[in-house]
């Protein structure tokens, strides 16, 4: 199944690459990533041995990427660009770099799943219940960050301004904490199996983080924010004052 992930993975960022570069839109680059994750859980899904635990499994997983990726590609089409790739899709070499990196993420990202379907678990055990609740938390909470922000843009009256309220008003970065929390669900779903070198599978929630974290999310989001806000006492107050 590591093989098999590998090639469709490729495939799939493979041409997602190819239509970022000669559109230069930035249309493709999130539904790509969502729809890699949703197509390896039904794939394996089909070619495990089908039980309540790898059909919870496929459940958690499809959810979360049919319903991020909807969002995303939603709002992608209604901004029609993504401002953090202003600097990236102008040059093959950084484009490139750029789905390198969330090609090799995917795959690190997927390796608990891909082993827990590859020798499923047949009884359902305390792990599986804990898995499955702080998945739940995570998506419940990026879930309603990703809608409280959306709701905030629709309004004209806030044009200009910066998000701080709702889950925003906690942290400033509620919709990663959500989706961190979903990938150590799936983890703490899946790690009752592990044995021997199957315990590299602890990278997939060290890296999820991260990657959000250190690399391609918050650093990015912050440069973004850095340009519009810096000037506004009140922005300066909500990065000081928030975690």
């Amino acid at each position: 199944m590591f093989w098999q992930a590998i090639l469709i993975i490729l495939i799939l960022n493979f041409l997602g690459f190819l239509y970022a570069w000669f559109k230069q839109s930035d249309k493709g680059t999130d539904l790509i990533y969502n729809v890699t994750f949703l197509v390896l859980a039904i794939i394996f899904y089909i070619q495990s041995e089908q039980n309540i635990l790898t059909l919870t499994l496929t459940i958690m997983i499809s959810l979360w990427a049919l319903r991020l990726g909807a969002y995303l590609f939603w709002r992608i089409h209604k901004t029609d660009k993504d401002d953090r790739f202003d600097d990236i899709r102008v040059r093959i070499s950084s484009l490139l770099n750029f789905w390198m990196l969330q090609t090799v993420s995917i795959f690190i990202i997927s390796i608990p799943a891909i082993i827990f379907y590859s020798k499923p678990a047949s009884e359902w055990g305390l792990n599986h219940s804990i898995g499955l609740v702080v998945w739940a938390l995570g998506f419940v909470i990026e879930s309603v960050a990703d809608y409280q922000k959306t709701v905030f843009k629709s309004k004209p009256a806030n044009k200009g301004k910066f998000m701080q309220s709702g889950l925003w008003s906690i942290v400033r970065y509620p919709n990663y904490t959500g989706e961190i929390m979903c990938w150590i669900g799936v983890f703490i779903f899946c790690f009752n199996i592990f044995v021997g070198w199957q315990w590299i599978a602890i990278v997939s929630p060290i890296w999820i983080a991260t990657l959000l974290i250190f690399i391609s999310g918050i650093p990015l989001l912050e440069k973004s924010y850095e340009k519009k806000y810096a000037s506004m006492p009140s922005f300066q107050k909500y990065v000081k004052n928030t975690s």
